[in-house]
């Protein structure tokens, strides 16, 4: 088990103690040896501390994407995909001493205890500044160590024991400095909101903010803009939309945020602090010299994601995201596709056709049979030829595209896997960009009752991925003769309409705009707990029954079939309305029946089975305080 900063530090203070015993006596001091006393002797040194305190962000537990968002209703392991188990975060079976509990933590105090260094140093520091530039550098360096320590104490808590954690506003040095009891949760929000209100009155609002104020060289670092936004999300958290609701419209109307025009920019590395971007983590392929794990500037969830091997979407979510239509009226969604002809070869363009699946999905998630986006230059079926590339299949049926490099050019290699870049990639991971601040504004303006203002949000969000619209269009902002408007809150009429109302909208925000829009970025257990619907959302999914139909594609040659890597629900078949997609392009696999009867070999795949009867909404909607922190803090009041 991975012990605490605390239990590290903790026999470091009492060999300290024990230290300064023995060498009372000798009263001799060694004036080459590097102290605190010594290290704080100008702003350049608090910028050196500074980098510390952003480095403790590439610490991947921080965000969690590769195991938080197993517990919701956003991914499962791709172990699952062949009903493993043993996975205690997925199953709902964690406690105080799982890896991912203790990780978390580790990581965030690991931030904290390097801000208070920086900001200890400020305070000791300040009366030194006496130009007007020297104080103004102070000044952006200590609201940059309290924005970041703020953000640390709000992941903290966010994510456990009802957010009561212990509140460390300077570094401590004596023993029982350490062995603090637990701020409440109160008293814990109180604290990282006066951090954040600092950070936002002090810091430039924006990345261009920072660029005009400070010089090109300050590109990534925190913004106000990013200290506002997480104190909305902070009263968001609680359901408290009346605060919230002024503070998410202010970051709307007088900062310089934008939609950029395209979803991959927020995720591949093409568009880094771009206009939607409020706060990303910058990463890089440039290593540390001296090759500390924690301080490698080039981050692996790309590597994790491509390969397949850590997390996929839940089936649920795969075909909420198949089933997104395009807007038929947009030319963004018209392609040029080749075309089968009777015998199953390929033959000419066809053109100005409608897109298969949407752009929204096309950016975050493969699917074997999309043949109008490639994904590392081949078509999604032809992905997994090279011998470095996992291909489609029962194991990975979709893979997720977000933050990695999908959209580049390589022949299907996938991520750059070579001696020197092996699981590093330097695409940055987005914290809080505009779209969410949208989605957050829309909410409260449901629990206001104001559908009209709260369809302009969400809109605007479709409408960036080339999607029907929802609500009339005699209230919309977008032309009808580009846009379709269509007052049917699931987009279907086949199954007749049901107008857009208070109710039912708030009920597609949270089920359909957040999880397709934001999956793996906003914090999905958060507003899970907030609403009161983790436990009773995980048995909804995991009733459903899927299987995987084969995929065969005559473009790809000797190896024409993906094997099981279609999900459907049970008993269900693939069908299209495009003629020039013959009937043999689905086939069903050998062992199974569709018409109602059980498969003879596999059983059906299903989501989340265990993790939605272990759920308990006291024991697993928080994570627990560590085994270690319990060990070690003397204080400890459970």
């Amino acid at each position: 088990m991975k012990k605490t900063l605390l239990t590290k530090i903790i026999p470091l203070a009492l060999l300290a103690i024990l230290f300064q015993a023995c060498t009372d006596e000798l009263d001799q001091v060694n004036p080459n040896a590097l102290t605190l006393d010594t290290f704080w002797q100008n702003s350049g040194d608090l910028n050196a501390g500074l980098n510390t305190v952003y480095a403790s962000l590439r610490d991947e537990n921080v965000l969690g994407i590769l195991w938080d968002y197993t517990r919701t209703d956003i991914a499962v392991p791709s172990s699952q995909r062949q009903n493993a188990t043993g996975n205690p975060i997925y199953e709902q079976t964690f406690d105080l001493s799982t890896d991912q509990v203790q990780d978390r933590w580790d990581a965030c105090f690991r931030g904290i205890f390097r801000a208070n260094q920086v900001i200890d140093a400020y305070n000791n520091l300040e009366s030194t500044f006496t130009t007007e530039e020297a104080q103004q550098t102070g000044t952006y360096i200590l609201a940059q160590a309290r924005a970041l320590r703020g953000y640390f104490y709000y992941v903290l808590h966010s994510s456990y024991n009802q957010g009561s954690v212990p509140v460390f506003d300077t570094v401590p040095v004596e023993f029982e400095e350490f062995q603090i009891s637990f701020s409440s949760a109160a008293e814990v929000k109180a604290f990282l909101i006066a951090d954040l209100q600092f950070g936002m009155e002090n810091l430039p609002a924006t990345y261009n903010a920072w660029q005009e104020d400070a010089g090109t060289g300050n590109l990534g670092r925190v913004t106000g803009g990013f200290c506002e936004a997480l104190i909305a999300k902070t009263y968001m958290n609680e359901n408290d939309f009346g605060n919230a609701e002024p503070i998410l419209k202010n970051l709307i109307d007088n900062y310089d945020y934008a939609l950029v025009d395209d979803l991959a920019k927020c995720f591949t590395g093409i568009d880094e602090f771009n206009s939607e971007s409020i706060f990303e983590i910058n990463f890089s392929y440039d290593a540390n010299p001296l090759g500390l794990e924690e301080q490698n500037l080039s981050q692996r969830i790309a590597s994790f994601l491509n390969d397949g091997n850590r997390v996929h979407f839940t089936s649920w979510l795969t075909l909420k995201y198949r089933n997104e239509k395009p807007d038929e009226l947009d030319p963004a969604n018209l392609v040029n596709r080749n075309i089968y002809l009777a015998n199953g070869d390929l033959d000419s363009i066809q053109e100005n056709v409608l897109r298969m699946y949407s752009l929204r999905m096309a950016n975050s998630v493969s699917s074997v049979d999309d043949r109008d986006t490639k994904m590392y230059g081949v078509e999604m079926a032809e992905y997994g030829r090279a011998t470095t590339a996992a291909p489609h299949a029962r194991q990975f049926p979709n893979f997720i595209k977000k933050f990695t490099s999908w959209n580049t050019n390589n022949g299907g290699i996938g991520e750059d896997e070579s001696p020197d870049r092996d699981q590093r990639s330097d695409i940055n991971i987005p914290i809080v960009r505009l779209a969410e601040v949208y989605l957050l504004y829309a909410e409260c303006m449901l629990e206001k009752g104001d559908l009209t203002e709260a369809l302009r949000y969400i809109n605007r969000i479709r409408k960036r991925s080339h999607l029907n619209l929802l609500g009339n269009a005699s209230v919309g902002e977008y032309s009808t003769a580009t846009s379709t408007y269509m007052n049917d809150i699931d987009l279907d009429p086949s199954n007749g309409e049901e107008a857009v109302t208070i109710a039912n909208l708030m009920e597609h925000l949270r089920f359909t705009e957040k999880p397709l829009e934001l999956s793996l970025e906003d914090q999905r257990p958060i507003d899970l707990r907030r609403w009161g619907v983790w436990k009773e959302q995980l048995t909804y999914i995991s009733q459903f029954e899927y299987d995987a139909y084969h995929f065969k594609n005559n473009a790809m040659g000797k190896s024409p079939t993906r094997w099981r890597n279609f999900i459907m629900p049970a008993g269900e078949e693939p069908s299209y309305d495009d003629p020039n997609l013959p009937p043999y392009a689905f086939r069903l696999p050998n062992n199974i029946q569709v018409n109602g009867n059980r498969r003879t070999k596999e059983p059906f795949l299903k989501d989340h089975l265990l993790g939605s009867q272990n759920f308990n909404e006291d024991l697993h909607s928080y994570l627990p305080v560590p085994q270690d922190e319990i060990n070690s803090n003397l204080n400890w009041d459970q």
